[in-house]
């Protein structure tokens, strides 16, 4: 029943495929060859990692049938979905990139001696540094988007990077390989292909960040890889993503069509998919028929004929979900005409009614498409039933506007999109990530070249200022009547309270004056050494 007529992928390659894994031996001497470009400066100028985002650029646009392709084989995917979904999700981060490198990187000038008189006459600036050779291990449901995002705001951080795709999408780990190869800087990035043995090696190897997608139980393993070498880590986890659907919803119907959507798009294999709804009952009844009727609109009473349906990855899967499936007690409503097939790893959009919170759809993430249904009476039951669970990646609230900020306000997740589903994540100008258990750090956009810099601090300044008299207010002895200005001079010069310039109006007025930092920090300056005065001239008169 796979129809991959569109394609043109080898017909041999459509089923199996042959993914050779890179020798265990070898990965040792891929890092430590990327560790010695690191350090010699390939990326060190901006140029040189714009080029390589142009050159990854390249390659996916003169690549982008054999990514449909790929990503067809894999997961039986539109080629409309995958480019929305993949190809240009990554062609427009790089083109974000492009455009606002120069800025992001640009030193970031700190005026301490503006609250801190102390450091008049110094220089401050937060420059972000590359962090040197870094481990990206990316997922199979979105091979391109969750590998070749992070890789983007690695690069241009300007790191090297070793790239693991997941082995489970195989055709296109094989095409990620191949536009790696082809279009990019073996001193830059490199791609290590394989599967358990091969990722164990991997996190054996001395990185400077991790990067890893998926679920969970790996994820715990990466972080304590990277703890073993004090190294950071990234990692975008999952968990049960639900959708609040409260009795004041202003459009039942337009609701019903966007969480059908973001649940069922590449067959519900989504880790920022809806994974339950929490449904008031007084519009429960309403909503079904509308969700059954937004799949059929989509997708036909027929799924498994539509060019547009996904399938479940592979067998493994398939058998997982339906058992889980098998096991609920909950109550089936029809959707689809077909039935599933587990030779062509199709399961139909799937609606269960009267879930309760310990049945087997509720156990852990679906990753597929089944969308349990749990019924509550009020809006907080709602809401200690989400917080009742480990954090979600993500919170849905379809309700009215102070519905929704009353579920906001007291649940926490690692985004929350209201009124709509998984389409949020198109937006590249805000940080992606989960909390607790569905994440650690955040990614997309400027995010993703913070994830990969260090704020690395540098102050200058000049020896003969303060003059050695002064500066001795910092040091011993502190003993004595004739020391005891020390003390009261540094705590007010480097923790002052006064700051007269800078709680009154007068002091914004005081912003227009041309070095208006270092005339706001005199009155700071001047008030210490008033302070300290007295006890300065009892020290010049002991002498």
């Amino acid at each position: 029943m796979n129809n991959k007529e569109h394609t043109t992928v080898a017909d041999s390659a459509l089923g199996d495929c042959d993914l050779a894994f890179t020798p265990v031996e070898s990965i040792g001497g891929i890092v430590d060859e990327l560790r010695a470009s690191f350090g010699s400066g390939t990326l060190r100028s901006l140029s040189s990692r714009k080029q390589q985002l142009r050159a990854l650029l390249k390659g996916m646009q003169s690549e982008e049938k054999r990514i449909v392709d790929s990503v067809y084989c894999d997961l039986h995917r539109s080629a409309e979905d995958t480019g929305l979904c993949e190809i240009q999700t990554v062609i427009y981060e790089i083109g974000l990139f492009l455009e606002n490198l120069d800025k992001w990187a640009r030193p970031e000038d700190k005026h301490a001696s503006a609250r801190q008189p102390a450091f008049m006459m110094s220089q401050s600036q937060v420059r972000r540094e590359p962090l040197g050779t870094v481990l990206i291990m990316g997922a199979w449901n979105y091979p391109f988007r969750l590998t070749l995002l992070p890789v983007i705001g690695a690069i241009a951080a300007g790191n090297t990077v070793v790239l693991k795709p997941s082995e489970v999408a195989a055709h296109s780990a094989l095409t990620l390989e191949h536009i790696v190869a082809e279009y990019m800087d073996p001193q830059v990035i490199r791609i290590v292909q394989g599967g358990v043995d091969e990722s164990t090696e991997l996190l054996k190897q001395r990185f400077d960040h991790f990067f890893y997608t998926g679920n969970g139980t790996v994820g715990k393993i990466v972080a304590r890889a990277a703890a073993e070498q004090l190294a950071g880590v990234t990692l975008e986890l999952g968990g049960k993503s639900p959708a609040i659907v409260h009795a004041d919803v202003a459009d039942l119907a337009a609701a019903a069509f966007r969480i059908v959507w973001g649940k069922m798009t590449n067959a519900g294999q989504t880790c920022v998919g809806v994974d339950y709804l929490l449904v008031h009952r007084s519009v429960k009844d309403k909503l079904v028929p509308l969700l059954v009727e937004a799949v059929r609109g989509m997708y036909g009473d027929s799924p498994q004929k539509s060019a547009d349906f996904g399938r479940i990855i592979n067998r493994r899967h398939w058998a997982r979900l339906m058992g889980m499936l098998d096991a609920t007690e909950g109550t089936p409503v029809a959707v689809a005409d077909d039935e599933a097939d587990e030779a062509d790893c199709y399961i139909p959009p799937t609606i269960v009614d009267g879930v309760l919170g310990d049945d087997s759809l509720m156990r852990g993430e679906l990753f597929g498409p089944i969308l349990p249904i749990v019924t509550y009476d009020t809006l907080e039951e709602a809401i200690a039933f989400v917080n009742a669970r480990d954090q979600p990646l993500t919170l849905f609230a379809f309700a009215s506007k102070d519905s929704a900020e009353h579920v906001v306000t007291h649940t926490r997740s690692g985004s929350v999109c209201v009124n709509d589903s998984m389409f949020f994540m198109a937006s590249h100008e805000s940080p992606f990530g989960g909390v607790g258990p569905s994440g650690v750090g955040s990614y997309t956009g400027r995010a993703s070249f913070e994830t990969f810099s260090h704020c690395r601090h540098v102050m200058k300044r000049p020896l003969w200022f303060p003059t050695a008299g002064l500066d001795s207010m910092r040091a011993p002895p502190f003993a004595g009547k004739q020391n005891a200005w020390k003390s009261k001079l540094v705590l007010a010069l480097t923790y002052p309270t006064a700051r007269p310039l800078r709680k009154t109006w007068l002091g914004k007025l005081v912003t227009f004056i041309p070095f208006w930092r270092l005339l706001s920090s005199l009155p700071q300056f001047l008030w210490a050494l008033i302070i300290a005065k007295p006890t300065i001239r009892r020290h010049a008169g002991s002498k």
